[in-house]
């Protein structure tokens, strides 16, 4: 049903000439799409969540050159919305989310929810963002107020990126994502059999899975590394590997 949905907005957009898109995909049902689009040869898209590394994305069907030079154009896809409480307690990701939720917003109308000590940013869908303002007064017993932001003014909620320089014994699931999480590959075997680690966003319980360039490896509660570059072998037989831990 998902790959249908997709084709038919892609159908939609060979026909019409004009932008179409899904809406939020989260990092699983985007690797599906990924995958199927690739199958058919199918290439004037991209995943799109507003800010860099976002998770959860629209897929976008323009033109190529639209993709890298016209941001503006995909930017009035997305809004933001800006929540501050007026409340000293700690609101937490899922309170945000039943709070939209209760207002009978779909997930999938819904991208990344940018929480941090004293307000949250929503990422939505364009086509909500009015109701969202008018409607959304509470989270929890709190009193929220609403406004919308520009992208801009996102850098200071984004998620950080640090780059890890290790060397690992083995491309392996459980050897990568150990040096990734700072992990002893005792403990990183525990989570990988407990299916607490995801390989590109599917749960691998397989130690020995072989790790390739780009792939991201994700543990419950503890964020997500990308294997950005495979170096050379030192004197030891060791791989030199970058990742990129999002923080």
């Amino acid at each position: 049903l998902l790959i249908a949905r997709i084709l038919d907005k892609y159908l939609l957009y060979e026909k019409s000439k004009s932008i179409t898109h899904s809406d939020f995909l989260d990092p699983y049902q985007r690797n599906i799409v990924n995958k199927a689009l690739d199958t058919v040869y199918i290439t004037d898209y991209r995943f799109y969540g507003g800010f860099d590394g976002a998770e959860r994305a629209i897929a976008v069907f323009c033109p190529n050159d639209m993709q890298k030079n016209n941001y503006w154009e995909l930017n009035n896809l997305i809004r933001f919305i800006k929540v501050e409480l007026k409340t000293r307690d700690n609101y937490s990701h899922r309170d945000y989310l039943g709070a939209l939720m209760g207002l009978g917003i779909k997930r999938e109308k819904v991208g990344d929810i940018l929480v941090k000590e004293d307000f949250c940013i929503l990422t939505v869908m364009e086509e909500i963002s009015d109701y969202v303002l008018y409607n959304l007064t509470k989270v929890g017993n709190a009193k929220a107020s609403v406004r919308t932001i520009e992208a801009n003014e996102l850098d200071e909620v984004e998620s950080k990126v640090v780059e890890i320089n290790r060397t690992v014994a083995s491309l392996r699931l459980d050897s990568v994502a150990g040096a990734g999480f700072s992990v002893s590959r005792g403990k990183i075997a525990d989570l990988i059999r407990a299916e607490k680690v995801s390989l590109n966003w599917e749960i691998t319980p397989v130690l020995t899975k072989q790790v390739k360039e780009g792939d991201t490896i994700s543990i419950r509660g503890k964020g997500r590394v990308v294997l950005e570059k495979i170096g050379n072998n030192t004197k030891k037989d060791r791989i030199h590997v970058i990742l990129k831990k999002y923080v």
